[in-house]
């Protein structure tokens, strides 16, 4: 009865979608893992704007160079990790990306140890092949090399597109035997590849890669590709799914965009609601279509554009500010006299150092950790920042 009682709580936990993930890719996390600076700065990132859904990468480097993830003390980082986001930052869902269906099976061993310890365990697997890439899926590609030939499956977009969908329907079976989200991510799709991707997968991302919400004559984001047909179209238009937009903050896409600044929620809102948005859209296919959120494309990028803004709006307040340059180590200050007292203290309450503030302060000789910064206005009043030092 208990088995059978777990069982329907973490279908309900997994496939009950609530319609409001906020997803976030985050790249580089074998330089996190293991890491508690940089693990903090990234939960404490998502969780001040609003991300509660973490697709990770690298899981197969880690497995092959960090910690073994199918061994149950090796792996402890990762399950510290995973419970520390959905206990205390707010995390709902966490995704292994892979791809191929093998990528997941180290994953599998690992949510294994944990079967009823739902907070430790991955939700999601997510299938990242980019099948309609050209420079990838032809002869001398990445793809076709490392996938295609040696499953002896052309080197083209159609024997690309049958190795990823054969992947997706193992992947697909085995997540509805083990309540596991099968997620995949798209760019370019025919009719055809639509259909059978709606049929093998529980949720899908599409991709929106823009350097704004809107075009030039006021479209919504969501008409992104003009290339092609409209893809959720294509998707919904025999089958009922699952999607979720993914915007981009890379150099090329928004970027600049973000830096204006504009808001991490006004892409999606424009995509649903902006001038021939989705919710515009009035074919009977549309009553098909279930949101579950967007998603942004990628920490390393939004993290910069964060650290840049907050950098930027020195210059425009009153109140004092602290900024410690990641690159350099040093610390900036603004709105603050050269006659204040500054000391600064490690999280044991131990001072580390004091000093008068006439020049920025370089921390490149400290150890990495979390410190606190206190300031000693001379109105007596005292100020404190938190740094992270990585």
């Amino acid at each position: 009865m208990k088995n059978l009682y777990l069982s329907i709580m973490l279908f309900f936990s997994f496939f009950s979608y609530s319609q409001n993930y906020v997803g976030l890719y985050v790249n580089n996390f074998k330089d996190i893992i293991g890491n508690q600076v940089a693990e903090t700065e990234l939960l404490s990132y998502a969780q001040s704007n609003g991300f509660n859904y973490l697709i990770l990468y690298n899981l197969t480097y880690i497995h092959n160079n960090i910690f073994n993830i199918d061994n149950i003390n090796t792996s402890q980082p990762l399950a510290n990790f995973i419970s520390n986001a959905k206990t205390n930052y707010g995390i709902l869902q966490v995704a292994a990306v892979g791809e191929k269906n093998s990528s997941f099976d180290k994953i599998k061993v690992y949510n294994g140890f944990y079967p009823s310890n739902p907070e430790k365990r991955f939700d999601v697997f997510n299938l990242e092949f980019e099948y309609w890439s050209d420079y990838k899926t032809q002869p001398g590609g990445y793809y076709c090399t490392t996938y295609l030939q040696p499953n002896g499956f052309t080197c083209s977009r159609t024997g690309a597109f049958n190795f990823y969908n054969t992947q997706l329907m193992m992947m697909y079976s085995y997540g509805l035997e083990n309540n596991i989200i099968a997620e995949t991510y798209i760019g370019y799709v025919d009719q055809n590849e639509a259909d059978q991707i709606a049929q093998n997968t529980h949720r899908i991302l599409i991709h929106y890669y823009r350097q704004s919400d809107v075009y030039n004559n006021g479209d919504s984001i969501y008409q992104y590709p003009s290339s092609q047909p409209d893809r959720v179209n294509m998707l919904a238009l025999s089958n009922t799914v699952t999607i979720m937009p993914i915007f981009s903050a890379r150099p090329n896409h928004m970027y600049n965009w973000l830096l204006e600044p504009n808001p991490l929620t006004q892409p999606y809102d424009t995509w649903q609601n902006g001038q021939n948005g989705f919710n515009n859209q009035t074919g009977t296919w549309a009553n098909n279509v279930s949101l579950d959120g967007y998603v942004w494309y990628r920490y390393s990028d939004l993290l910069q554009v964060s650290q840049t803004l907050n950098m930027e709006n020195f210059t425009t307040v009153e109140e004092p500010f602290i900024y410690l340059n990641g690159k350099t180590k040093k610390l900036i200050f603004r709105n603050i006299s050269e006659n204040a007292h500054l000391a600064i203290f490690n999280l044991l309450g131990q001072k580390v150092i004091g000093f008068k503030i006439k020049n920025n302060q370089n921390l490149s000789s400290f150890k990495k950790g979390i410190y606190i910064v206190k300031i000693i206005l001379e109105n007596n009043k005292i100020y404190t920042k938190k740094i992270i030092l990585k």
